[in-house]
């Protein structure tokens, strides 16, 4: 293997971690046809095959299967040497940075994000997108187009090339709802909360079962599921609920802030015997972007303002 480079071991380990040529030449910055040419190069310095393929996926052989995990440990390393050189300064940082974030969540505050990227790093910019669904985010992820993903639920167990923690978890204990409810007055109870129509600011298109974890909650308890409507944009939903008799679950921090700034929206403790749920955000990136500095840098930055809100909260409380 002495013609062999470590762009080409980095790509064929990219390759038969996404299954999928243009997705590893994307991770490298290459066309699918430099790729392939790099990979036929690859293959004559090993002398071998490490894999075939078979159908759409690539499979390793049994010389492959003997080397693939050496030839990760030493992209990696090369990863973290090149990484440890760096200088990493967040006033020189010109980097776009892209944050894919759920709209039905309080925190993190994308609004002090941005502030503090703006005085800490000027030169760089940071651009929020709204998720769309799992699988096309995390695509997303993996060809570069979104850096840091913030989304309702973790990644898949078997998405070995991502990683994720959790930044925070509401109790979702009140609901938004119009001023001028015709049904409503200043209790309300769990007949009425299940009678009336719901508005969820989602965007996962998931089975109606498993779309929220309230449902979730009460089938479990033997009611039925709520009547809802799934809207991608909290500013539709917000404007709906406060010109309509929709409801909106939500937790008592994130229905404060909503009602303090949309006309015509009043919160509301959710009936005693609701089952109690919570609504967790999740920080998932790409390993491509784990050991980098500026990312690092980033996530951390997301992590001080998820913080900040959750301890903003119990304070308020």
């Amino acid at each position: 293997m002495k013609n062999a480079d470590m762009r080409q071991l980095e790509l064929m380990c990219a390759l038969i971690e996404t299954q999928s040529l243009s997705e590893a030449a994307a991770r490298l910055g290459m066309t699918p046809s430099a790729a392939s040419q790099s990979l036929s190069r690859l293959r004559a310095a090993i002398g071998e095959d490490v894999y075939v393929r078979h159908g759409k996926a690539y499979q390793l052989t049994p010389r492959g299967h003997q080397v693939l995990g050496g030839l990760r440990t030493i992209v990696t390393r090369w990863r973290e040497a090149l990484q440890a050189i760096e200088r990493f300064e967040p006033s020189e940082c010109s980097l776009r940075f892209a944050v894919s974030c759920v709209g039905h969540s309080v925190t993190p505050d994308l609004v002090r994000l941005h502030a503090d990227l703006r005085e800490e790093a000027p030169l760089a910019r940071l651009d929020f997108q709204v998720p769309l669904h799992h699988e096309v985010d995390m695509h997303a992820l993996r060809t570069g187009k979104i850096d840091v993903l913030c989304a309702s639920a973790p990644p898949p167990v078997d998405a070995r090339d991502l990683h994720s923690e959790r930044l925070c978890s509401h109790p979702l204990t009140h609901v938004l709802l119009s001023d001028t409810h015709p049904r409503i007055g200043n209790r309300l109870s769990l007949t009425q909360y299940l009678s009336e129509e719901h508005l969820v600011a989602h965007y996962r298109n998931l089975d109606p079962a498993s779309r929220s974890p309230i449902d979730a909650a009460l089938l479990a308890r033997g009611h039925s599921m709520r009547r809802s409507t799934y809207v991608q944009s909290l500013w539709v939903c917000l404007n709906m609920v406060a010109r309509s008799a929709f409801l909106m679950t939500m937790s008592a921090d994130g229905a404060d802030r909503l009602a303090r700034q949309v006309r015509g929206l009043r919160p509301l403790p959710l009936p005693p015997d609701m089952p109690a749920v919570h609504s967790e955000l999740h920080m998932i990136w790409h390993e491509r972007t784990h050991r980098s500095q500026p990312h690092r840098w980033l996530r951390e930055r997301l992590r001080e303002v998820s913080r900040s809100a959750v301890n903003e909260t119990v304070e308020a409380s």
